[in-house]
């Protein structure tokens, strides 16, 4: 038998590895690539399989399907779309209906999980009865009916270098809140507290170095929101007299297309949040330490 030089079968696999990766370039470059999972990075973005549950009073979340998880997202004004790509309206979504949704991948961690950054939701099935029956259980746990007494609840959301944050902020400091009792009578609860200057164990929001965009989340939305600062080195320097304590400098707040309120937090702070409801006021405190130098 004839030997043949083995520079042939070099050349032969080297035609064979080009021509291989030659047609897995157009492969992914003119019909796209995609991964087997139920997650996949497409231009950049992140796409999850999703659950939607919607109960009778309109509350909605989302289940991720992966990691079997609550959150709650905004759906995006002309993203949403039907299975056939067409664009569809919000209302047209009903519970059990089964999304791909894209976005930026950052999740806040809360409970439920908040999703801010979603640019695209597309239905892929629609009242899937399994996942109903698997996790409906969710509705009933995360939207009790709110007693009427009970104050709104605040979150203050940031995004750094670590991802999105949300820091609950526990109780308010003062509160004038008037509700009705089951018999009809209305009731009102004022508070008489000390100074935010006076405040023990104030809840901080995050050590800084620079400025930084945060957001006011509350549970139900306020009618307008007021925000007094001062320098974190006036806290506890004024003991019980509050005829010293100086007048806090009001910043600017924008309220956002989701109904939150968007403000500019700086290092060394501490945070009056007065925010005002049909029920009454509510005041919610919180500092921003800046960091060591």
């Amino acid at each position: 038998m004839k030997k043949r030089n083995p520079m042939v079968y070099a050349g032969v696999f080297l035609a064979t590895l080009l021509l291989f990766l030659a047609a897995n370039w157009i492969k992914v470059t003119f019909f796209g690539e995609k991964e087997n999972g139920e997650e996949e990075q497409i231009k950049g973005e992140y796409a999850l399989k999703a659950l939607y549950l919607e109960d009778e009073e309109g509350n909605s979340i989302f289940i991720n399907l992966t990691d079997e998880y609550p959150f709650s997202g905004t759906i995006p004004e002309d993203g949403l779309f039907d299975e056939a790509g067409e664009e569809m309206e919000e209302e047209d979504l009903n519970s059990g209906d089964v999304v791909n949704i894209w976005g930026n991948g950052v999740i806040a961690e809360s409970y439920p999980a908040q999703y801010h950054g979603i640019s695209k939701i597309q239905r892929t099935e629609q009242k899937n009865q399994e996942y109903l029956e698997k996790f409906s259980h969710y509705l009933s746990e995360l939207f009790v009916p709110k007693d009427p007494a009970e104050r709104p609840h605040l979150n203050v959301c940031y995004t750094d270098r670590l991802g999105a944050v949300a820091v609950i902020i526990p109780e308010p400091l003062s509160y004038t809140w008037s509700y009705e009792e089951e018999n009809g009578e209305t009731q009102t609860v004022t508070t008489d507290v000390p100074h935010i200057l006076q405040a023990e164990n104030l809840t901080e929001v995050n050590k800084l170095s620079q400025p930084m965009d945060m957001e006011l989340q509350f549970d139900e939305s306020p009618q307008q929101v007021k925000i007094l600062v001062w320098e974190d080195s006036l806290a506890g320097a004024f003991g019980q007299n509050t005829g010293d304590i100086p007048e806090g400098r009001e910043i600017s707040v924008q309220e956002t297309d989701s109904g939150n309120f968007q403000f500019t937090a700086e290092p060394g702070y501490v945070y009056l949040v007065t925010g005002t409801w049909e029920a009454g006021t509510a005041d919610y405190g919180f500092s921003t330490p800046a960091t060591a130098e």
